[in-house]
């Protein structure tokens, strides 16, 4: 990566961190997640989507929102982020504290998973070429990472940790 890159995603990484712990707010915007993406080389291909209330939460995931929302659910983004032949699915939740966070972590993980060091807990898992995503919790948010097409084990654990970076 060259110098200048290097120093705009340090500018960026260091400017979300001030706005964040000026307002308290540890959830990244689709705006942030935008920036970064684009620090990253991605551009969104769909979305982004912000979801703030229980009925447009429900209606987004098609009725399959009551266990998350009973969890303690506050907002959502979601989007896919594409870059040459490489396809990501995006979705970040954010609960009402670290508690709630953590529980829909683990009813997320599934069998078959390899566990990474990204955020306070988080797991990879590989399936075959369209088949391979990163879920990680930090604080009060939860974020999924799915590759739809071509992204490795390495390019995803780059992505979610300077993605959970944003989240200080």
């Amino acid at each position: 990566m060259a110098r200048g890159n290097t120093l705009r995603i340090l500018a960026l990484i260091g400017t979300t961190v001030f706005l964040f712990t000026c307002t308290g707010r540890t959830t990244p915007t689709a705006q942030q997640i935008g920036e970064w993406a684009e620090e990253n080389g991605y551009q969104w291909s769909e979305g982004p989507d912000e979801i703030s209330t229980n009925e447009g939460f429900y209606n987004y995931i098609d009725g399959a929102a009551q266990p998350i929302i009973d969890l303690g659910w506050k907002g959502s983004v979601f989007g896919t982020l594409e870059k040459e032949t490489s396809r990501l699915r995006l979705t970040i939740h954010e609960m009402k504290n670290p508690r709630a966070a953590t529980a829909l972590f683990g009813q997320s993980a599934f069998h078959g998973t390899q566990q990474v060091a990204v955020g306070e807990r988080g797991i990879y898992w590989d399936r075959g070429l369209f088949s391979k995503g990163i879920i990680f919790q930090k604080k009060n948010v939860f974020c999924e990472l799915i590759a739809e097409k071509q992204a490795g084990k390495a390019t995803l654990l780059v992505l979610a940790s300077s993605l959970a970076s944003l989240m200080e």
